[in-house]
């Protein structure tokens, strides 16, 4: 006669659970905790292997050009504002990178061969996604920093709702940290100026040349850095993210 009760409140409380997890605010903002990051690191998705140019090496002759006093004078604005503490380093340019992922809730990278602690990484980035029913909230383009390995890492990136989602990776473990809108931008395509800024332990996201973000976080242990796709749908091609102008500045 007791059970009857009794498996009533455990049907009424998994009814509330469900409830619970449904209405989480976190259920749609954070993408899979299983990164989709093959060997080959997918290249075969990519129409340029973003690597260092070969005419970049950071010597007095390219620390010269115009690209690259326009980037410190950039920087040294954040310091005026004291965004940022320093505007020493040295300057590359990256080659454009045309990448794509189709694949709902995961986020795939391509890496550069630089490990940078504190350095400033910038981009012109065109976006277009496949489906006008995608998650918009996984779905973007941005950065990976301080990858030490796929389950140990760092996500930032503008996602299609108009946000800046920064996200940490610690053993296999996902963390949503700070974010905030930087506005709203056309569905199925739209284009940003992408900055992402780390220094001693401090993460800046600028959107159009406006910090949207801007803590410490003293999980970053060093690593590699990439750009990064995160896939809001399975149909056709997925998401795509075109990467121009990208322009790395590593700090003294």
């Amino acid at each position: 006669m007791t059970k009857k009760p009794v498996l009533y409140k455990i049907a009424l409380l998994s009814m509330l659970i469900s409830i619970l997890m449904a209405c989480s605010p976190s259920a749609n903002t954070t993408p899979s905790p299983q990164p989709d990051n093959s060997a080959s690191r997918a290249t075969e998705t990519t129409e340029a292997t973003p690597v260092l140019e070969a005419s970049a090496t950071p010597d007095k002759a390219m620390t010269a050009t115009s690209q690259a006093t326009s980037m410190k004078e950039d920087l040294q604005k954040l310091v005026d504002q004291e965004i940022i503490q320093n505007s020493d380093g040295k300057y590359y340019r990256v080659q454009d990178l045309t990448a794509n992922w189709a694949k709902l809730g995961y986020y795939h990278w391509w890496p550069l061969d630089r490990k940078p602690t504190n350095f400033a990484i910038r981009a012109d980035t065109q976006w277009e996604i496949a489906s006008t029913a995608a998650d918009y909230t996984k779905a973007g383009c941005g950065f990976i920093y301080h990858e030490q390995d796929p389950a140990n890492l760092h996500l930032s990136y503008l996602s299609m709702d108009g946000y800046v989602r920064t996200i940490r990776m610690e053993k296999g473990i996902f963390t949503d940290m700070q974010g905030k809108s930087a506005g709203k931008f056309k569905y199925p395509a739209d284009s940003a100026k992408l900055m992402l800024i780390v220094e001693d332990k401090w993460i800046t996201f600028l959107v159009n040349d406006v910090v949207i973000v801007h803590f410490k976080d003293d999980h970053l242990a060093g690593g590699g850095l990439s750009m990064a796709v995160a896939s809001g749908t399975n149909k056709d091609f997925g998401t795509r993210c075109e990467f121009k102008n990208v322009e790395l500045w590593e700090f003294n």
